[in-house]
C-alpha cells in the first residue's frame, strides 16, 4: 500500500474513499468529444435523478459513465467467472459484494425511473469510452 509520509500507511478503505465519483478521465474524454461535435450539455447535474454524468435536458437524455469496479463488471474484464470470484481472496469479501450489488440495484432503479419519466438513458462502461470514444460520442449524437 502507498504510504503517507506524515502518518501510517493508507488503508484500502481510505484509498477507495479517495476515488473520484465524477470528473473521471473517461467522463472528461467523453465530454471533450461531445463538445468537439458541437453538442451542449450539463455535466453532473444534481437535479436529475441518479446524478447522470452528462445531461441533454431539452432532449431528456441522461448519460452515465459507469466504473468497472464500482458498478460490478471488473470480474468480467479480468476474465473471472463472477463477482464472487473477484473477491474470493479478500478478507472483506462480503462487504464489497454487498456494496457493489447495492450499486447495481440502484443503477437499475434509476434507469427504470428515468425511462418511466420519458428520459433516454445511455450507460457506458469506462472501458467502452477508452476503446471506442468516437463510437460512444456518435451513439449519443
Amino acid at each position: 500500500m502507498p504510504a503517507n509520509f506524515d502518518s501510517a500507511p493508507i488503508t484500502r478503505s481510505e484509498l477507495m474513499r479517495r476515488v473520484s465519483s465524477s470528473g473521471t478521465q473517461p467522463e472528461l474524454l467523453l465530454r471533450r468529444a461531445l463538445r468537439n461535435l458541437g453538442l451542449k450539455f450539463q455535466a453532473c447535474p444534481k437535479s436529475v435523478l441518479g446524478k447522470p454524468d452528462i445531461v441533454f435536458r431539452p432532449e431528456k437524455v441522461a448519460v452515465f459513465v459507469d466504473g468497472e469496479f464500482w458498478h460490478g463488471i471488473q470480474w468480467e474484464t479480468r476474465g473471472l467467472f463472477n463477482l464472487d470470484e473477484q473477491f474470493s481472496q479478500t478478507a472483506s469479501k462480503n462487504y464489497w459484494i454487498k456494496k457493489i450489488r447495492r450499486n447495481q440495484t440502484r443503477d437499475c432503479i434509476v434507469t427504470n425511473s428515468l425511462l418511466r419519466d420519458g428520459w433516454h438513458v445511455v450507460r457506458f462502461w469506462e472501458h467502452d469510452i477508452r476503446k471506442n470514444l468516437s463510437d460512444c460520442a456518435a451513439l449519443i449524437l
